[in-house]
């Protein structure tokens, strides 16, 4: 700084400052340059402090990016491990709910390697002549319990088609999961090209869910016994309610599968498994569909061995004798099924419920139907084939009687339905024919 000062002429002379005016003011713009530069100094030290800090952060941004991609990584990895390792969880429970229950549905002569419980007869007193061995899975060596024994029909009843399920998922659905699981193209394709014999399948079991319920709650006694008796760490009623959970566990791994390969970045994946999603949302608004059909009150015929559920909707029940005046009309529900029609009365009084109360009023076999008969632009009558006198074949069938007479929204709703209902008859005369 002196340097600098006496360089612009400020010095001392014989111990007195001499002050020149212009030394001054040289020495006024010496000091501000000096100040400026050192304010340049310190500017420049700060953004190099600053480029620092942004490379550091530049660091940390990417160390974070990566520690997210990994976690979706782990997800979406863990998700597929998932899928495949509770398909052959849920194989295993439907083998062990087979094997357990499909035996007692069997005749006696085919039940040899089952426990007989023989009945106690006393020393010196002789066996009656027609006593028989009687089956009792439920009895318990221990505490001497039994409970009463299930029909076969009822085991049969209660089991619904879970073998068929179960062959189903051991020899299609899990192969082509394992495979699938490498590919997302392939996870589409399975579960798109599966999705009608799943809705056929698990609406079969669903629609059954409310009779198999009430068989448990009728003999829970036996079930509860047997259970003890074979160590089953499940009773029967958990076992059967898997399959009905299992739809919602694929909604689950899917929708989960999609959501971690659109955070990763594969959208043509995430497309891949939206796509399966969709397929099994549709096979579980159908099985859901049936679970509310099979609450019917009052149905006289097995629901379950009527077929696949083709359509359903509401319509207007006219009573078949009488006027068709307005108080002669009943809000109603009309479910078409591959064998039958079934009509139903809606029991709720809010219509607008998306899935009443259904209280069963009629049915009418498809092969039993004759005619199809329009009455006005929104009505027509089903009327079935009356059997004369005496057994005869159906060919010789020639009277007939109205079974049902519906009315529906509008003219196209009404032959929407008489053309389903009629190709469903002239498929199964086709079929009947070429037998």
């Amino acid at each position: 700084m002196e340097l600098i000062k006496s360089g612009f002429g400020l010095h001392k002379h014989k111990n007195q400052e001499i002050l020149n005016p212009t030394s001054i003011l040289m020495a006024q713009i010496a000091d501000h340059f000096i100040s400026d530069l050192q304010i340049d100094v310190k500017k420049k030290e700060e953004y190099v402090e600053t480029s620092e800090m942004g490379k550091i952060n530049i660091e940390d941004h990417e160390a974070m990016d990566a520690l997210i991609k990994s976690k979706h990584e782990n997800t979406h990895t863990r998700l597929l491990s998932e899928l495949l390792e509770t398909e052959r969880k849920y194989v295993q429970d439907l083998e062990e709910v087979c094997s357990t229950y499909l035996p007692l549905a069997r005749d006696p002569a085919k039940r040899s390697s089952l426990f007989i419980d023989r009945p106690r007869v006393a020393s010196g007193v002789a066996r009656r002549l027609h006593s028989c061995p009687t089956i009792n899975q439920s009895y318990n060596q221990h505490t001497g319990e039994s409970g009463p024994p299930v029909d076969r029909k009822q085991i049969c009843e209660m089991l619904g088609n879970v073998e068929d399920i179960k062959d189903y998922h051991k020899k299609v659905m899990l192969p082509k999961l394992e495979k699938a699981c490498s590919n997302s193209n392939l996870m589409r394709d399975l579960f798109e090209c599966e999705k009608s014999k799943l809705s056929i399948k698990y609406g079969r079991y669903c629609i059954n869910t409310e009779r198999s319920s009430s068989i448990i709650a009728e003999n829970l006694q036996f079930f509860s016994l047997l259970q003890t008796t074979r160590g089953l760490q499940l009773r029967v009623d958990a076992q059967l309610i898997k399959p009905v959970q299992r739809i919602t566990r694929y909604h689950m791994f899917l929708s989960g599968l999609a959501k971690a390969s659109a955070d990763l970045g594969n959208d043509e994946a995430s497309a891949d498994y939206s796509a399966a999603l969709d397929a099994i949302l549709a096979v579980a608004d159908h099985t859901n569909t049936m679970m509310w059909v099979g609450k019917m009150e009052g149905c006289p015929i097995r629901l379950c061995s009527q077929g696949h559920l083709l359509k359903h909707g509401k319509v207007l029940s006219r009573r078949i004798c009488g006027s068709f005046k307005i108080r002669n009309k009943w809000p109603c529900h009309l479910l078409l099924f591959q064998q039958a029609a079934v009509l139903c009365r809606i029991v709720d009084k809010t219509e607008e419920q998306k899935n009443p109360n259904l209280q069963y009023l009629t049915h009418v076999s498809l092969n039993h139907i004759k005619d199809l008969m329009s009455k006005n632009s929104k009505t027509f009558e089903i009327h079935k084939l009356k059997q004369v006198e005496g057994d005869l074949p159906d060919y010789e069938f020639q009277k007939s009687e109205v079974i049902m007479k519906l009315e529906f929204n509008d003219e196209d709703e009404k032959e929407t339905w008489r053309k389903i209902i009629k190709a469903e008859i002239d498929q199964l005369n086709s079929m009947a024919f070429s037998l």
